[in-house]
């Protein structure tokens, strides 16, 4: 079955699961309220407060197409992931409004805050223009989805060139470019270990937007998170590619458990990942340098100055008031792991939980309102991905595979070899019987022919003397 499974032939259950992945995975999304905007521009606060809001709900969707089959036992596809808004799962009001950073023009200022003089120029002349401040009020939905600013839409009119992007809400940022393509291996030529791992994404072995001579991380080898390999072990080091937090993510063996009635492998992604390398070697840091438990996420985000971490700066890597007050780091509600059947790589349960912050660069060269933020990094919302479980087909066909089968299999086998002791001995006492049988009757006719030999004697010789 497993071997069959490498395939991924069209029409079998393996294939048509994952052509058609089931809607299971949730999007909870969690903003950042700033109470104290005011007295922090007065400078009667030193750092800024924020309080958390959700979450709002939304149901990822996930859609597998063009599927072509290569010559060297590789797919290639497309995978899109769009959000689909569920008003039953939600208390929040998307219409509520809520003070945030300006994210539109902190994002632009730091995203040009090395630029010549003739640039931040014209950039304060515009925020003078149009009298922008470096907090909004903006509603939830307008957070999320539809950030603007007149600054931000002037600057991409007068240099399309330096400003990739006009709109800076959170969620449309993430999805604004989730289709991709994907080729992973397939087929018994890269055996259990290797299965569905990437070995393209969008054409290309290298992370994208990063220079593979500069960078060594490669595509290959992970997981989109959807299959896994067959046959872990708990010495396996799972590796899960997310476009949104723009790096490869490696999880450990953390511990048995059962669901459903199915043995199942917990894997937790490592705590330490988002810290920096001190080999050289770190392809997820910046100049001047990220401060231990942040990423850089911008090559994903077409160089918006983005980047990513546990949500509350979860773990330690950056202490919790390091920037801002009012985060509340919690193990249980802000790891991430998954939860997998590791005979046949089946997921039963995953979660992924990451923040997005601003980086604000060094904008003495600005307006001295937004000044005030430089070197900070500003907690903008987190989100977690749930795959809640799996429908029931799939649970039942894992259920009999890892639960029923292995003990039907022994009795199945045991009941086979007794018939077969059964069916030979019987055989060979058949074959015993019909020899002995047959030796009588030898015997039988050896007999009757001795008496038929004195019978004629005895006549002959009556004959002769008569």
């Amino acid at each position: 079955m497993l071997l069959e499974k490498l395939n991924m032939r069209p029409g079998m259950p393996p294939y048509d699961w994952w052509s058609d992945p089931p809607d299971e995975v949730k999007l909870k999304a969690y903003v950042f309220n700033v109470t104290n905007h005011e007295r922090f521009l007065l400078g009667l606060d030193d750092k800024l407060n924020v309080e958390e809001i959700g979450p709002v709900v939304y149901l990822e969707k996930l859609l597998h197409s063009n599927v072509h089959f290569n010559e060297n036992s590789t797919m290639t596809y497309t995978a899109r992931r769009f959000p689909i808004f569920l008003p039953e799962h939600n208390t929040v009001d998307l219409n509520a409004t809520i003070i945030v950073p300006n994210v539109a023009v902190l994002g632009i200022f730091s995203y040009l805050h090395d630029a010549n003089y003739f640039v931040k120029t014209l950039l304060r002349s515009l925020v003078t223009m149009y009298n922008r401040e470096p907090f909004v009020k903006k509603t939830i939905y307008e957070h999320l989805w539809n950030f603007t600013d007149p600054v931000l839409d002037m600057s991409k009119n007068l240099a399309p060139g330096l400003v990739p992007v006009n709109n800076a809400g959170m969620l449309a940022r993430i999805y604004a470019d989730f289709t991709d393509e994907m080729t992973v291996k397939i087929g018994p030529q890269w055996g259990h270990k290797e299965f569905f791992q990437i070995d393209r994404f969008r054409g290309e072995p290298q992370l994208p937007g990063f220079d593979p001579d500069v960078c060594p991380d490669r595509i290959f080898g992970s997981t989109e998170g959807v299959m896994y390999a067959q046959r872990l072990t708990k010495q396996d080091v799972l590796k899960y590619w997310r476009k949104t937090v723009c790096k490869l993510m490696p999880l450990y063996f953390d511990s048995e458990l059962t669901m459903h009635n199915v043995p199942l492998y917990r894997y937790n992604l490592s705590e330490n990942v988002f810290d920096r390398l001190t080999n050289g070697t770190d392809c997820y840091d910046t100049v001047p340098s990220l401060h231990q438990g942040l990423s850089d996420a911008s090559k994903c985000y077409f160089d918006f100055p983005m980047v990513v971490s546990f949500p509350h700066f979860y773990t330690g890597g950056v202490p919790k008031d390091q920037f801002v007050t009012g985060l509340k780091p919690d193990r249980l509600k802000h790891n991430s792991f998954v939860i997998l059947e590791p005979y046949t790589g089946t997921p039963f349960e995953a979660v992924a939980r990451m923040q997005s912050n601003l980086r604000v660069h060094d904008l003495s060269g600005f307006d001295e309102k937004f000044a005030k933020l430089s070197n900070t990094v500003i907690p903008l919302f987190w989100a977690e991905y749930h795959q809640e479980g799996l429908p029931a087909k799939i649970r039942r066909a894992v259920f009999f595979t890892r639960v029923i089968l292995p003990p039907l299999s022994i009795i199945i086998s045991t009941l086979m070899a007794l018939l077969g002791v059964y069916l030979l001995t019987k055989q060979i006492y058949r074959n015993n019987l019909e020899s002995d049988i047959l030796k009588t009757i030898l015997i039988l006719k050896s007999k009757n022919a001795t008496n038929n030999k004195v019978l004629a004697f005895e006549k002959e010789t009556f004959l002769k003397a008569s």
